[in-house]
């Protein structure tokens, strides 16, 4: 008869064990799913750097080239569709990190790693933001109602102003997502 009182408590701990082992394995595989969603933005951020140096370039010879305009027009506004193009494909690869941040903050876990996941798709979202206004630098070029260098000099001088200010928002951003991590580090090393 006492054996009959065991099975009970037996099957009782085994389901206990059972349930345990469920809920770690749960949160095992959010925080893997979560790392997995972490290291596809990474790479989307790297990929989104190669493109935007290369339009730094193409910006930067729009740059050099500028005081010549509007007599080489058609030579920069090869350049130009060049810088747009590849912006647009920095800030395309910038919305998938942003995005795979934001499904990852979306996790069952930690509410610092929450927040540090937000945070950083929030700067990504931000950067976007700032390569968009960063297009209007080659599309003015182009633009037929900018007729001489000094519009082209005060469409660029807004644009500028736009710029740095995105680019101080989304380097806050970035700043307090550091903090976060660095005042957790035993969390991220997880």
């Amino acid at each position: 008869m006492s054996n009959n009182l065991m099975n009970p408590r037996k099957k009782l701990y085994a389901l206990l064990a059972l349930l345990i082992t469920a809920c770690f394995l749960v949160s095992c595989g959010e925080m893997n799913r979560a790392k997995r969603l972490v290291e596809d933005g990474n790479n989307a951020v790297k990929e989104s750097e190669k493109y935007a140096v290369e339009a730094d370039a193409k910006l930067k010879e729009l740059d050099r080239r500028r005081e010549e305009f509007p007599s080489n027009r058609e030579q920069l506004g090869v350049v130009s569709q060049e810088a747009i193009e590849l912006l647009d494909q920095a800030a395309g690869k910038l919305r998938e990190a942003a995005s795979n941040y934001e499904a990852a903050g979306q996790a069952k876990i930690d509410d610092k790693l929450k927040e540090y996941l937000s945070l950083k798709s929030q700067e990504f979202s931000k950067h976007v933001e700032h390569l968009e206004v960063a297009r209007e630098i080659p599309k003015s070029v182009m633009d037929s109602s900018v007729t001489d260098f000094s519009l082209l000099n005060e469409r660029r001088v807004d644009i500028n102003e736009r710029i740095e200010k995105l680019q101080k928002e989304w380097v806050d951003l970035a700043a307090r997502a550091k903090k976060i991590q660095e005042e957790n580090k035993e969390k991220f090393e997880q």
